[in-house]
């Protein structure tokens, strides 16, 4: 029987019906992990007053849903199942290797948690492809294997396997070789919202870490595109 592959085993992984069962991204554990990053982003960025956006790799909307509040924002995700659950209006069906937009569409291209789940030789394809739809600026939030909480749940969890190259560096590199200028990075948080236990509980206490952190559980990297 043939063994099954990384970009397969994401795939059902994505599609399976466990995905409906995420945290509402309206929600206080939710704003809680997403409010504090993109304050940091826009204290480094300038968007226009007529900003668009787009979050690729999307989901159920943890994040689209906070930038939709800023600026008009698109959602694409290859996840149907998933992607239904995002309350945000504009939102496709799509693959982050090759999106379905002209070059320079959008302000800003984000994503968040994406490139761990895209097989290795892919990964900077997809940094090249939100490059190209972007007017200027890129920024995604990835895993930061150097954290001890997400070195152990990428070792255990077979779907977040993918994390176990993501060093800071790692990510870092990733932006050069797509011929990006990095404005800003860190490791940032303590904070996981999708299974920490007692995390609405707990949620006010990991805020007071939501921000540049040694060893956080997240890498923060913003860029843009070269003049």
């Amino acid at each position: 029987m043939p063994q099954e592959t990384f970009t397969a085993q994401q795939q059902a992984y994505w599609n399976a019906d466990v995905q409906r069962k995420r945290r509402d991204p309206r929600g206080p554990v939710i704003a809680a992990y997403t409010q504090p990053k993109i304050r940091y982003i826009l204290e480094h960025i300038r968007l226009p007053a007529e900003a668009t956006i787009l979050d690729v790799g999307a989901g159920n909307g943890y994040f689209s849903y906070e930038w939709d509040r800023h600026a008009p924002t698109t959602a694409v995700d290859s996840s149907p199942v998933i992607l239904e659950q995002n309350p945000i209006e504009r939102k496709f069906v799509m693959d982050a290797r090759s999106m379905a937009f002209s070059d320079a569409t959008f302000d800003l291209v984000f994503c968040h948690a994406l490139l761990h789940h895209v097989d290795a030789h892919d990964r900077l394809q997809v940094v090249r492809e939100m490059a190209r739809v972007s007017k200027r600026y890129v920024v995604y939030i990835e895993p930061n294997i150097w954290n001890p909480v997400i070195a152990g749940f990428s070792t255990v969890k077979r779907e977040e396997r993918g994390a176990l190259r993501f060093t800071p560096h790692y990510v870092r590199s990733l932006t050069i070789a797509a011929n990006l200028r990095i404005i800003a990075s860190c490791s940032w948080g303590l904070l996981t919202p999708n299974r920490m236990p007692l995390a609405t509980i707990l949620s006010p206490f990991f805020r007071l870490f939501e921000r540049p952190f040694p060893l956080g559980v997240t890498t923060i990297v913003i860029a843009e595109k070269k003049l």
